[in-house]
């Protein structure tokens, strides 16, 4: 017999192997040199450490690697893979790899949340791809002064190898390279489309998540959550491919979800120019203190493709594509032209979600303070999107949350929008893109919820989880557990009694799968459920214990 079995996820803390603490500075790591980094260890990095050209560095699935917390501005900590390096780093969804500062504990989820940023650097692949800055098809990663050779990137090979990084945590970063001028959680300079990029988390980061400068790296299964800047930012001419993109902001303080420009400086030739497909963004939320201004910011002349996505909890608006004077070669006009477009996508509650319109009630913005724009009103970005099926439509997503409190489920409803809005083609012939049925970057299946069991949203308790299996619990567990009263009284606690001899996590479930409460019980102990503010209905709690054995019980309140 099959059930709806409700699950509450909580991770206890990846890592579990780290036993000696290895320092590692600059001066450690040199060129045409393999490095094996085993997860019996901890490595610690002092300051700006170069992998540089020629070397090889090896990271087993379940390593962590922390940085120092810095008080100088201009050398944080951080690992950059110079050009010509590679970085092997393939972590498992039990095993992923850590990236964060010396003062985090990964073994509490209660050590650092999603304010809890600027603590070290970042994470920065510097390849031979192209990109154009200024005139000049080589740069060096923002802050580095020109001097330093190592942190140069560009080149003519978009097909350039930096290595891979596979389910990668990377926690806390974006403290100041040099004043003003902070590092992305994960900068990906004229990467190459070589590099095998899956499944990479960027927690509480003080700058933006994720950023491309150039290149044509592939990204797929990626999670920006609670950054202080931009979530994901492309520039310098990127030219790469995504899929499965999830992006979340905090209340108090956010930029845009996605800002996307073509070139630096701006509307000059050639333009970035990516296709995204299935990206989820959910931003600080209506009553945000956060400026928050736009989800997707399309600038400075970029061409591209982002399709069969989702925009919502926006405070102000959803879009913009960037319309400056006549006739310039500004997004606006890639637009017209054919080379922007914008499919499938769709944007509910931002703003005030009732049109499509640049009015300050709708939500598309137009650039203002420029007298002699091509389309003031946006019709010409109305009509694209309403001809291409991006429209307002609630996806359906089933909780948001930006707390610690287990109630995140970003998985649209097989009802909403996300199913039944027609969606746009995929790539014919591209083996990158995965072929699916629906918006934004999650299915409503509860197993494929592809951020379980890895990310720092996991193992900090902000997700909630529903999943659809055989009915199969411990019954050892059900003998060492009372549950009363049961029907509950309206008006009534509910009572969990504990023999079990170690302590346990309480959720309490409606039976659509929504987490109503969740507490910790010591073990042995007895626990209390408020049901006083509860309608009357069924309900499930869930009783998990540390090594994930579970004991569910139906609950009728009348």
């Amino acid at each position: 017999m099959k059930v709806l079995l409700i699950l509450f996820s909580f991770f206890f803390g990846l890592n579990v192997f780290a036993q000696t603490t290895v320092s590692i500075t600059d001066a450690d790591l040199a060129g045409g040199q393999t490095y094996n980094w085993t997860n019996n260890n901890t490595y610690l990095l002092d300051g700006l450490v170069f992998l540089e050209e020629g070397g090889v560095l090896n990271i087993e699935a379940g390593t962590v690697i922390k940085f120092t917390d810095r008080a100088d501005v201009g050398n944080p900590s951080a690992l950059i893979i110079a050009r010509g390096a590679r970085i092997y780093a393939e972590g498992t969804a039990e095993l992923p790899i850590i990236f964060t500062s010396q003062n985090d504990d990964v073994n509490d989820p209660s050590d650092l949340g999603p304010t809890d940023n600027a603590l070290w650097g970042g994470l920065a692949l510097l390849g031979k791809g192209i990109t154009q800055k200024n005139g000049n098809a080589q740069a060096n990663l923002e802050g580095i002064d020109l001097s330093e050779v190592r942190g140069t990137y560009g080149g003519t090979d978009n097909g350039d190898n930096s290595g891979v990084l596979k389910y990668i945590s990377i926690r806390h970063g974006g403290r100041q390279i040099v004043s003003g001028s902070e590092l992305n959680g994960l900068s990906l300079a004229a990467v190459g489309s070589g590099t095998t990029l899956e499944y990479i988390e960027v927690y509480a980061n003080s700058d933006d998540g994720i950023e491309f400068f150039g290149g044509a790296a592939n990204l797929k299964y990626a999670v920006v959550a609670f950054t202080e800047d931009d979530s994901y930012d492309w520039d310098e001419v990127y030219s790469g491919k995504g899929q499965f993109w999830f992006s979340i902001q905090r209340p108090d303080i956010a930029d845009s979800g996605g800002e996307l420009d073509g070139t630096t400086p701006d509307d000059l030739t050639p333009y970035s120019n990516p296709t995204v497909y299935n990206w989820t963004h959910i931003g600080a939320g209506p009553g945000a203190i956060a400026s928050n201004p736009l989800g997707l910011l399309l600038r400075a002349g970029s061409a591209g493709t982002i399709a069969n996505s989702i925009v919502t909890e926006m405070k102000n608006k959803a879009i913009e594509v960037q319309d400056k004077d006549a006739g310039t070669n500004d997004a606006h006009q890639k637009l017209i032209n054919g080379e922007l477009k914008l499919p499938g996508n769709l944007f509910w509650a931002n703003g005030s979600n009732t049109t499509l319109d640049a009015t300050s009630t709708g939500i598309i913005r137009v650039t203002s303070g420029q007298p002699n724009q091509d389309d003031p009103d946006a019709s010409d970005l109305i009509s694209h999107l309403t001809t291409n099926n991006s429209t307002i439509a609630n996806p359906g997503i089933r909780q948001i949350s930006r707390e610690q409190d287990g109630k995140l489920d970003p998985r649209p409803s097989s009802s909403g929008a996300a199913y039944t809005n027609p969606g746009a083609a995929y790539p014919v012939g591209d083996l990158f893109f995965t072929e699916v049925d629906f918006a934004g970057a999650f299915s409503a299946v509860a197993d494929e919820l592809w951020v379980s069991g890895w990310t720092t949203l996991e193992r900090n308790g902000h997700l909630g989880l529903v999943v659809a299996v055989n009915e199969i619990e411990d019954k050892q567990l059900a003998t060492m557990v009372n549950i009363y009263p049961n029907p509950v009284l309206n008006g009534t606690d509910l009572q969990i009694e504990s023999h079990i001899s170690e302590p346990i996590q309480i959720s309490l479930f409606n039976s659509s799968g929504q987490l109503i409460s969740y507490q910790e019980g010591n073990a042995t102990g007895r626990a209390t459920i408020n049901m006083n503010s509860l309608s009357n209905g069924l309900y499930y709690v869930k009783i998990l214990t540390r090594d994930g054995r579970f004991y569910t019980s139906k609950i009728i309140l009348n």
